[in-house]
């Protein structure tokens, strides 16, 4: 297990990278990126299972992102683990390149899914989880029974029709393979999301059959304890739901806090802004685009751990 403080330095480092890739692009989402860092982090270094050296390994882990304007904040974990690199993080949105707006489906990169309209990457993992299920019935193959399908998704995910009927299908099929992460920040291009949307999400996952855990998303050590009881959860897909910061760590031109704001949901921070923020978050300016020493030492930690795991 790692500790807090270098998991938190990773998350950092993730909101660094995903708010100057929107800055250099001048176009772009930062806020949603910045507050989902931790979760996305916690997943990685802790949990997905997949083999570095084969992408394609039948039995790995899935990730679905369900919101691909949060594109920036994939493209800088996986250049974490080394599928992108850095020069491919400053191409963001450019005509040609790797790293477009929303992520095309790319195995050999970690990319599960091409992003579409909101909602579609819940169907992408219930999908994904049922074939998992499927494949290990038929087969009798135990890899197939070890999976576990991750998707991450998002308020306006939440708010899309599409959603539903995954929800709904998932909890009467028992999937206990699947876990979703709802990065639930109140905030959407416009407004907050109390403007137009007052269900309760959590009545609503329970009442079609899913086990519902409520979390701080921020907070490393809670996500862990709550992926840990979504892992040990045998009967049922579990939803997480973490209360996230949209722009966790953003400041304005005079310095004072730039989160939980709209402003940082879709336009580039610009300015002092970014200038600021780059410095709350301990990065330089001018030099941005840099994976931490420590961060470093973590993720090839992890690399030599799944070279074990899947050596078993």
């Amino acid at each position: 297990m790692n500790s807090k403080q270098v998991m938190n330095h990773a998350a950092d480092n993730i909101r660094i990278l995903a708010a100057s890739m929107v800055e250099k692009a001048k176009s772009g989402h930062p806020g949603g990126a910045m507050g989902g860092a931790d979760f996305i982090n916690v997943l990685n270094c802790d949990f997905l299972q997949y083999d570095p050296a084969n992408p394609k390994w039948e039995g790995r882990d899935r990730f679905f992102l369900d919101p691909g304007h949060m594109a920036p904040m994939l493209y800088s974990q996986l250049a974490l683990i080394g599928k992108f690199t850095l020069d491919e993080l400053k191409q963001l949105r450019q005509w040609g390149s790797p790293t477009p707006g929303h992520p095309e489906v790319d195995v050999m990169r970690g990319i599960e899914n091409t992003s579409g309209p909101l909602g579609q990457g819940h169907v992408f993992a219930v999908g994904a989880a049922i074939a998992a299920k499927f494949l290990a019935a038929r087969t009798g193959n135990p890899t197939f029974a070890k999976e576990t399908i991750y998707a991450y998704i998002s308020d306006g995910g939440i708010q899309e029709e599409i959603s539903q009927g995954a929800g709904r299908i998932a909890g009467c099929l028992g999937l206990d393979n699947l876990i979703m992460f709802y990065d639930s920040n109140d905030i959407q291009l416009s407004t907050e999301t109390k403007d137009v949307t007052t269900e309760d999400t959590a009545m609503k996952y329970r009442a079609w059959n899913w086990n519902v855990i409520e979390i701080n998303g921020n907070d490393c050590e809670q996500i862990r304890e709550a992926l840990n009881a979504a892992k040990a959860e045998n009967q049922r897909p579990t939803l997480i739901i973490g209360k996230c910061i949209m722009g966790k760590g953003a400041r304005k031109d005079d310095n004072s806090s730039y989160e939980h704001n709209c402003k940082t949901h879709g336009a580039p921070l610009g300015g002092d802004a970014y200038k600021n923020t780059m410095v709350n978050l301990g990065a330089d300016p001018e030099n941005p685009f840099v994976i931490f020493d420590d961060v470093k030492e973590l993720y090839a930690k992890r690399a030599e751990e799944l070279k074990g795991i899947v050596a078993a």
